[in-house]
């Protein structure tokens, strides 16, 4: 459930760990923050989205490692990554201009593994993470990713 951004996810859930350098956009572990070419979201630009994104809120390549690798950012009182998150999950149609989650979407979006182990119940933690109460779009998109990626780090890379 949790990867991205996180389920969402979103920030929740996901993928393939990869290493960029500087000059290239950032992917990691989140489907968020990788290219999606599966469940009908082949037309899905990942790094377009992320780079669009980044012209408005400026974020940190640290920032997205420290999400995929302890579910949330370093600095939780910098309010610029939080709109990137929100600006991803609105691009990607996870979190809509009223501010709803799509779970559903999120599983789509953020679909794959993490830890060599697909995540099949991405949905059900979506719906999980979903039930907000934020106001304020940034902190919710945020919140939810958050959610996700902590479901997603408990379930797929603590050793049990």
């Amino acid at each position: 459930m949790a990867n991205l951004v996180l389920l969402l996810t979103f920030v929740l859930m996901t993928l393939s760990m990869a290493r960029l350098k500087s000059t290239e956009a950032p992917k990691s572990k989140t489907a968020l923050f990788n290219d999606q070419d599966n469940m009908g979201y082949e037309e899905l630009d990942m790094e377009e989205i992320m780079s669009a994104c980044n012209e408005s809120f400026r974020i940190e390549y640290a920032y997205l490692e420290s999400l995929n690798d302890s579910g949330s950012f370093p600095d939780e009182t910098d309010k610029t990554p939080k709109c990137y998150i929100r600006c991803v999950l609105e691009k990607t149609e996870i979190l809509s201009e009223n501010g709803v989650l799509n779970p559903a979407t999120a599983a789509l979006v953020f679909a794959g593994e993490r830890n060599g182990k697909p995540m099949s119940d991405l949905e059900e933690m979506a719906v999980a993470c979903a039930d907000r109460h934020e106001k304020c779009k940034c902190e919710k998109a945020y919140n939810f990713v958050k959610c996700l990626m902590y479901m997603e780090i408990d379930k797929y890379e603590k050793k049990n």
